[in-house]
């Protein structure tokens, strides 16, 4: 037996619970719309997913070093992710409130982040080596 849908959000520590996650142009936060996914984030709504892995990979990437990982009730229309990957795992809302906090150790942070750089760097390096043997370097 399957049980409730549960979301999850992940970004900038320092929410309670009961509190909301509101959206990056209410609270003037910097948005992932600022790192590389202008065209598809809207800074009006806020993301949610079905995934705490998916989650904690935007906690692990908040700038302050200091994200946290929340369990959220979505407030609003929830829609899909137009960015989504995986459809049926990420949505938009207009804020959601928080249901329980979950701290995401600062040693995890840093080998997800040293991960993701791993493999910025791998693709930046097979784009490069692409480019060079189309002859488009």
């Amino acid at each position: 037996m399957i049980g409730p849908v549960r979301y999850f959000h992940g970004g900038f520590g320092g929410l309670t619970v009961g509190q909301f996650v509101l959206p990056p142009a209410t609270t003037k936060a910097p948005s992932t719309a600022r790192f590389g996914a202008a065209g598809v984030c809207n800074t009006n709504k806020v993301y949610v997913c079905t995934d705490m892995h998916g989650a904690l990979l935007y906690a692990c990437m908040h700038h302050s070093g200091c994200g946290k990982v929340y369990e959220v009730e979505p407030i609003g229309e929830l829609t899909p992710d137009p960015d989504a990957v995986h459809p049926g795992h990420s949505f938009e809302c207009d804020k959601a409130r928080v249901l329980r906090v979950i701290r995401v150790p600062g040693k995890t942070i840093k080998l997800v982040q040293r991960d993701m750089l791993s493999e910025h760097n791998r693709h930046r390096e097979v784009v490069r080596m692409t480019r060079k043997l189309t002859g488009r370097a």
